[in-house]
């Protein structure tokens, strides 16, 4: 029954999305879902990968993009026969190893590189942990990980976990994997917040045993993310970038707000002067995009955010979840591409507009300050998987789980999340959307 209203909450939200004004930040912005199919022609007339980056000390030479939740065999083989040569994939990740599995055998194995994960939080005895690779191989179909990664690492402490480091000893001595990673995205909760994702990962690069690392590392949050692709260098240990494209998501709160109108629901007065702030960002954005004729605002936020992060040559490997052909097109054509001044001062000018509208994933900073204990960042991660990624269902299941205060007490607040955040970002409204997306709860009209 309670699933059943989630289902019919989702698909009223949906329905009311799809019929909706939603504004000019809206257009673009919601990403191309379907799988467009194209021609045998238009396969043959794919760009090609046109760089390739070593991966630190690993000596593979990997393409500057690489596959990140890789999902759907054909958009699959299409990217690995236009020179994609890097798997990003996990357990976790629904049916993905499972389907690189179903086209792996078509190429050689020795030229591409296959990244799997464990979960922090599934972390056990080393028989355990050993179990899980054994199974990711038998997904994946192959005799050897190139890389057995640790995701999810929310503290210092887990770094070392030694029941993880002695399975990935065995299984290296089997021949069962190469090499060793990591990927971090900062505290999950309040209560370490000395662990953020720069701290973390810097301490996987001191312990020694880490061959890679998966950093968080885009033009609205680019600091954390640059010192620690400089200490990884200075270690050669390889990169790769995921969250490289920050606003997939758009305009949220004009939706919060016409959905309420439409349902004859008073707009809740906590937001009221922040909604009038944010429709402030919108008419700028108006005329931001038609002074400079920009047509597609998705395509050129892509291209820009992707040129952003390859432009800083530590970055060895751009993380994409491509959705279609389109974007798999469009996406090895940006890549080959050097900043111009151009590019430059788009990034410049979308970071001034997107400031305040989006957490910085990986920043953690005003959870500390939190009297509710609501683990902020990682909520609104969540959402941005929710709402820009399509995972719903996995997006909602982290949520129920996930320790701490929920939004649902931050109307009541006097906001000490946004007095403190160094970006000025618009948090409370921001965490309720959140918290009505991932959760059964929320207002009548969410």
């Amino acid at each position: 029954m309670k699933e059943q209203i989630m289902n019919d909450k989702r698909s009223n939200r949906r329905k009311f999305l799809k019929n909706s004004s939603v504004g000019l930040l809206g257009i673009g912005l919601l990403g191309k879902r379907n799988i467009i199919t194209p021609s045998l022609e238009r396969l043959d007339d794919l760009p090609k990968i046109k760089e390739y980056r070593t991966l630190g000390r690993t000596g593979f030479r990997v393409s500057n993009l690489g596959f990140g939740r890789p999902t759907n065999p054909a958009i699959l083989k299409a990217g690995v026969e236009a020179g994609i040569n890097y798997f990003d994939t996990g357990p976790m990740y629904g049916q993905s190893e499972k389907d690189i599995g179903s086209i792996i055998n078509e190429f050689d194995r020795k030229s591409l590189f296959i990244t799997t994960k464990i979960h922090g939080s599934k972390l056990g005895t080393k028989d355990e942990i050993l179990s899980s690779a054994r199974k990711s191989l038998e997904r994946l179909k192959v005799d050897y990980i190139d890389c057995f990664q640790l995701q999810g690492v929310d503290s210092c402490d887990i770094v070392k976990h030694s029941g993880f480091h002695e399975a990935v000893a065995q299984l290296r001595q089997e021949g069962k994997v190469k090499f060793c990673g990591i990927a971090c995205h900062g505290s999950y909760f309040p209560g370490n917040p000395e662990d953020t994702m720069e701290n973390i990962l810097k301490c996987a690069i001191d312990d020694g045993r880490y061959d890679l690392l998966l950093v968080v590392y885009n033009f609205l949050y680019s600091e954390q993310g640059e010192r620690v692709l400089k200490a990884a260098r200075e270690k050669n240990i390889g990169t790769t970038i995921m969250k490289s494209n920050p606003v997939r998501s758009y305009n949220e709160l004009k939706d919060y707000a016409d959905q309420a109108e439409a349902n004859n629901k008073e707009f809740p007065e906590a937001w009221k002067s922040t909604y009038e702030e944010y429709k402030q960002y919108n008419e700028d954005a108006k005329t931001y995009l038609e002074n400079n004729e920009i047509k597609s605002y998705n395509d050129d936020l892509s291209d820009v955010a992707t040129k952003f992060v390859l432009n800083n040559p530590d970055a060895q490997c751009v993380l994409i979840d491509f959705k279609n052909f389109n974007e798999l097109e469009s996406y090895i054509k940006y890549a080959g591409e050097l900043m111009t001044p151009q590019s430059i001062k788009r990034v410049n000018d979308y970071r001034t507009i997107f400031s305040k509208i989006h957490c910085r994933i990986g920043c953690n900073t005003c959870e500390s300050i939190c009297p509710e204990k609501v683990p902020v960042n990682t909520i609104l991660r969540y959402n941005y998987y929710f709402t820009s990624k399509g995972q719903e269902k996995y997006a909602m299941r982290k949520y129920q789980t996930l320790p701490g205060g929920k939004p649902d007490v931050c109307s009541h607040c006097e906001g000490f999340c946004e007095k403190v955040c160094p970006y000025g970002v618009l948090v409370r409204p921001l965490l309720d959307i959140a918290h009505q997306n991932l959760s059964f709860e929320g207002t009548e009209y969410a």
